[in-house]
């Protein structure tokens, strides 16, 4: 699944956004759909649409994704 990953080591990648702390301010499915957005980006063939992150690694259809970005209730001041 994961053949195309730049960065081949994914457990590094999770480590790092598990010490960013996400968890206290996402859910498990947010969680989840962070991951895999930034696991596409480092993915061969990425060119920044979202159809890239559902096809690359998202088992959810591109509105899914879409759906999390434009309207999760997450407070938008504690994530950036």
């Amino acid at each position: 699944m994961f053949q195309n990953l730049i960065i081949t080591n994914e457990l590094t990648l999770d480590k790092f956004l598990k010490e960013l702390k996400y968890d206290l301010y996402l859910t498990k499915p947010q969680i989840k759909h962070m991951q895999n957005i930034v696991k596409s980006m480092f993915m061969s063939g990425y060119t920044g649409k979202i159809n890239d992150v559902s096809k690359f690694l998202s088992s959810k259809h591109r509105t899914s994704i879409t759906r999390f970005l434009s309207n999760s209730s997450w407070d938008e001041s504690l994530i950036f």
